[in-house]
């Protein structure tokens, strides 16, 4: 069926008058006659009562059916169209994202969620490695954003996504799992397990104990997260993980706020310092930049409710 010619049918039907609807839609009347005449011929019906030249035309049962349905049948096309045009517009390509090993963390799996809901022609390509890891793959190209610990080097830009304090992961039974808060020195003689994967994690607390002469024993390293806690809950050692990464509760572990500021995990999205995003990369790196405004700005609300109720 010809839209067109159900686009002069609807005009005729909404100006009453062959007359009226020709200039509006820039046709002659003969056009439009012969338009619509194609229109029934192709319906098999008659749409319109014809009168004398300046008269209304009055529209037929058959008429007034096919008015509601092309009606419809028009609106959806221009939905349609409108949609297929932003369709066009936006992103396509790949966005190489890497990721921690550990990266079942909500808000990261939530971001994800939501962009995919945006843009829908963006091929995810997810890279998961250790954050010394993401920092070379950036740096050499192989991938073009990545998720890990705030950057300490020059050569990498960076946006905070989310701050976390470190946990010691305690055996409950020891003299040390009532604390609220530990310092690194205090469970230094604890020999250390480590995840394999939380390579940034690890060298900060490696670096702490440095800072203060020490050294801890190691007692294994691991790759499997579940390993590492059944160790700690056996009494082998102490696990140093951001509270996003353990269990919020267990019968056989106790966490401890690490009491050191410099010890915090800062989740950050991490770039080449100059490099040119491409558009998947560059519209990853503003959703995240909206959700800090988001979170910034409800954190402002809370922080005035709370003065007004003082």
């Amino acid at each position: 069926m010809n839209l067109r010619n159900l686009r002069y049918f609807v005009a005729v039907a909404r100006h009453g008058s062959f007359q009226k609807a020709a200039p509006r839609i820039h046709l002659t009347q003969p056009a439009l006659s012969k338009a619509i005449q194609q229109l029934e011929e192709e319906l098999d019906a008659t749409l319109l009562v014809r009168s004398r030249p300046g008269n209304p035309a009055s529209l037929t049962p058959a008429g007034e059916l096919v008015l509601r349905r092309a009606e419809r049948l028009l609106s959806e096309n221009a939905a349609m169209l409108d949609d297929l045009a932003r369709l066009k517009r936006q992103p396509q390509g790949e966005l190489r994202l890497g990721l921690p090993p550990l990266a079942g963390i909500p808000q990261v799996a939530r971001l994800l969620q939501t962009f995919r809901a945006r843009y829908p022609l963006v091929q995810l390509r997810l890279f998961e490695r250790g954050g010394c890891e993401q920092e070379e793959a950036v740096l050499r190209g192989d991938i073009e954003v990545a998720i890990c610990l705030q950057p300490q080097r020059p050569e990498l830009d960076s946006l905070l996504i989310c701050e976390h304090p470190l946990r010691f992961a305690l055996p409950l039974s020891h003299p040390l799992a009532g604390r609220a808060s530990l310092r690194p020195a205090e469970v230094a003689d604890l020999p250390w397990i480590r995840l394999e994967g939380a390579s940034q994690v690890n060298r900060m607390a490696a670096d702490a104990w440095q800072q203060a002469g020490l050294v801890p024993e190691t007692y294994a390293d691991s790759g499997h997260l579940g390993l590492c806690l059944s160790l700690v809950a056996a009494g082998c050692g102490l696990l140093i993980l951001p509270e996003p990464w353990l269990p919020p509760h267990s019968a056989d572990i106790a966490l401890v706020p690490c009491d050191d500021p410099a010890l915090s995990w800062r989740l950050s999205l991490i770039w080449r310092r100059g490099a040119a995003l491409s558009e998947p990369a560059e519209r990853w790196r503003q959703l995240l930049v909206d959700e800090n405004a988001a979170r910034d700005g409800a954190a402002g609300v809370e922080e005035d409710s709370a003065n007004e109720d003082n």
